[in-house]
């Protein structure tokens, strides 16, 4: 592979894709979009809770380009171009099943049982290594008791929660012990051998907590959640990433640009 300096990692919903498709912000899109074209040394990779078939809509839908690269299913899946069309990473794919310890979702499913104010998404949004959950409110207050039930059935889990303030619920995602949206950026970054300073997170929920304290330049999107803002800032001191962590003051696309101009990875 070409040597390239920057790689943008990011998150689409809410991050690249704008939560209300309004003209103002399709036309943030395009602005962004215009960028990335005048910067052909910036590799591009789109790193969701969709699966892949929802990722490809999703950025067709708003016009954002293909990427170098697909992580699907909050990091638990790595989807690599080739040929035109993307490919699932079978290396990727072999330590997820490792991480899982032989798990299936049913197992994950019968050790969590039925939890008041939970209740499974829909099965188009489960994957071969991700449980998924909606929760009434913000998910944090039932990490304890899932884990707790995890725990009683002797399976070693990740629970990753975060909240979707346009649906008003939360999202609880079961992964493999070790693995969130870190997991593959780290991946991502020694695949592509950009420099760790020359790769740039940006996301706006609480899956995307832990790519941002990963120690890679960091893009916090303007509408992103304010407990995840206030979680950052708290983290990041004691850790000596603060100055790795950037705040944008736009939403969307637009808090996109605003800091990858930032950090430098864009022509202003």
């Amino acid at each position: 592979m070409t040597m390239r300096p920057y790689l943008l990692a990011s998150d689409l919903d809410g991050t690249l894709i704008p939560t209300h498709r309004s003209a103002q912000g399709l036309r943030e899109v395009a602005e962004l979009v215009d960028a990335f074209q005048a910067n052909q040394q910036l590799l591009l990779a789109y790193v969701t809770g969709r699966h892949l078939s929802l990722a490809q809509a999703g950025i067709e839908e708003v016009g954002l380009p293909s990427p170098d690269w697909y992580v699907c299913d909050v990091g638990t899946s790595v989807y690599r171009r080739k040929n035109g069309d993307f490919e699932p990473d079978e290396t990727y794919r072999q330590a997820m099943r490792a991480a899982y310890g032989g798990l299936v979702g049913d197992d994950i499913r019968h050790a969590i049982g039925t939890v008041a104010g939970m209740e499974l998404q829909e099965e188009d949004k489960q994957a071969e290594f991700k449980v998924s959950y909606y929760t009434r409110g913000r998910p944090e207050p039932l990490v304890d008791t899932v884990q707790s039930r995890l725990g009683k059935a002797c399976v070693n889990l990740n629970l990753v929660a975060s909240y979707d303030p346009v649906a008003e619920r939360g999202l609880l995602d079961v992964l493999p012990a070790g693995i969130a949206k870190d997991y593959a950026v780290r991946y991502l970054q020694r695949q592509s051998g950009v420099d760790e300073q020359h790769l740039v997170y940006a996301g706006d929920s609480g899956n995307d907590r832990a790519a941002m304290l990963a120690g890679y330049p960091a893009i916090v999107v303007g509408n992103a959640d304010d407990a995840l803002k206030k979680d950052l800032v708290t983290e990041s001191a004691p850790r000596g990433l603060a100055d790795q962590i950037y705040f944008a003051e736009h939403a969307s696309a637009r808090g996109v640009l605003e800091g990858l101009r930032h950090f430098g990875a864009l022509k202003r």
